[in-house]
């Protein structure tokens, strides 16, 4: 038996326990208060992603939960967990009230699917009606088998790359004005612009890893070799998988990024270098965020101030859509149940106690400006998280670089508007289950590992190698993994109809 067989089957085992000590009357959840002795107290387990709790979470839990004991009679003792300890502390049957779980730590579909979350799909309605309408029309991405298991936490919902460009120097130094969206290649004038002025230096410094988000112009299906673009959902083509190889408008970025090798534009080291620190004053960047974010906006953590500029999305798939939610125990009482609907609606319907759990206590950990959230310097040593960790991003208030650099309040309102013309996945969710092939997956990632680096910079020829690691890769069985996974694929399609 492998190791993915004997974790679902003492997950069953422990969820089958729990629900048999909840039958013989049992407290599951330990010494917690019912509605007539108190508020109830419900475990939240949460993501981190170093197994590390904010310093001041003890004191913004005591302010929070002074606001939802007064307000729906519920407070919640917040656990964090890592990706691994969620997977241990499930195997092994230890209690909770509502989990943070997702596509990528924690996974939702598979969760669902082995009956250890809560079917909310009534309950959700006539108990909690604002938060079914807060969410609404996104319930989707928490159903399962046409009923839902979990309450998604709005946030980005597709994937969107941004070019992180120095305005100062554009902008206001060279007075141009930069657009809020450009094709890939219309960056070489503003690197060449830059490498005239600065001969010594590089316009375009990356890491070993290449351009950070490049690859959300498709779906990777299995590793980063077997994909399907996202230009070709809602074609005949929106579910065939294909050798990255022969993805054009990739690998054309690609081909791309070796001229701007060759003309002094990317670092020599690239292929070689681990992270580019913020002390070296590169005046283009990339990252994966959404309209109108601030985070990369701070000039006195950057050096100087950023425009976005967009060249690839809003792209979105179930994986993408499903980047954070909050699931109910299976073995919960529907009294608890009940109580975590309305929390969950009271993060959706509170700015005030919303921001407390995303930002922590006003006038210690922020301030309120232009309504927007500005942090102060004791938050961010302090208090410093995702906000998608503890709730909707869409509930809370905004955060703005300062006071002049101030974010649009209306943020996601237009993030939202731009999903109106969403490329989105034809896979429905599908995960490839590497089993059957696991030896040549070994063998394909061992060799795209191997020749990456060089690869995703730029610095060997794009096509020389590109021929190289295909020859290669198809030697180690590539059409093999290639037919399993669309075999998978075609079977999950036909089963979901």
């Amino acid at each position: 038996m492998d190791l993915r067989g004997r974790t679902k089957r003492l997950r069953l085992l422990s969820f089958i326990l729990a629900a048999i000590f909840m039958l013989a009357g049992c407290d599951a959840g330990g010494d917690t208060a019912s509605n007539e002795e108190g508020p109830i107290e419900l475990i939240w387990w949460t993501y981190t992603p170093d197994g590390t709790a904010p310093d001041a979470l003890e004191e913004v839990m005591a302010k929070a939960n002074e606001m939802s004991a007064e307000k729906i009679g519920v407070t919640v003792k917040m656990i964090y967990k890592t990706d691994d300890q969620f997977e241990l502390d499930l195997s092994t049957g230890e209690y909770y009230d509502m989990t943070f779980s997702c596509d990528w730590c924690n996974d939702f579909d598979t969760n669902a699917s082995n009956g250890y979350y809560y079917d909310i799909t009534e309950l959700v309605q006539t108990e909690t009606p604002e938060l079914y309408s807060g969410v609404d029309p996104w319930w989707e991405v928490g159903t399962l088998n046409d009923r839902i298991y979990g309450v998604p936490m709005l946030k980005d919902l597709g994937a969107e790359v941004f070019f992180r460009m120095n305005s100062d120097y554009f902008e206001q130094e060279k007075g141009l004005t930069l657009p809020d969206e450009m094709e890939f290649e219309d960056l070489e004038p503003y690197l060449q612009m830059w490498k005239e002025d600065h001969p010594s230096e590089y316009p375009f410094y990356l890491p070993s890893a290449g351009v950070s988000g490049l690859y959300q112009v498709h779906e990777r299906i299995v590793g980063k070799y077997l994909v399907i673009p996202y230009s070709k959902a809602g074609t005949p083509d929106g579910t065939k998988i294909i050798p990255v190889f022969d993805d054009e408008e990739y690998i054309g970025m690609l081909r791309k990024l070796h001229e701007w090798y060759e003309k002094g534009y990317i670092n020599p080291d690239a292929a070689t270098t681990d992270e580019v620190p913020y002390s070296i004053k590169t005046p283009v960047r990339t990252g994966t965020a959404w309209t109108g974010f601030k985070g990369w906006s701070d000039p006195e953590s950057i050096g100087f101030n950023v425009k976005l500029v967009r060249f690839i999305g809003p792209n979105m798939s179930r994986a993408t859509q499903q980047g954070s939610l909050i699931a109910i125990n299976a073995a919960a009482s529907e009294e608890k149940a009940k109580a975590c609907l309305k929390y969950m609606q009271l993060l959706y319907t509170d700015r005030e106690f919303r921001d407390t759990l995303a930002y922590g206590i006003e006038g210690k950990h922020f301030n309120y400006y232009e309504g927007t959230v500005i942090r102060t310097d004791e938050g961010s040593e302090h208090y410093m998280q995702d906000n998608y960790i503890t709730g909707p991003a869409i509930s809370a208030s905004v955060v703005s670089a300062g006071k002049d650099n101030l974010a649009d309040p209306d943020q996601w309102k237009h993030v939202y508007e731009g999903y109106q013309g969403v490329q989105m996945s034809d896979t429905q969710g599908f995960s490839f289950d590497p089993t059957p092939v696991e030896a040549e997956i070994a063998a394909l990632d061992a060799i795209w590992d191997s020749y990456m680096s060089e690869f995703v910079t730029g610095t060997a020829d794009t096509d020389r190698e590109m021929e190289l690691i295909r020859d290669q890769m198809e030697k180690a069985g590539l059409e093999k993994v290639r037919e399993e996974a669309q075999r998978q694929l075609d079977e999950y399609l036909s089963n979901h109809g």
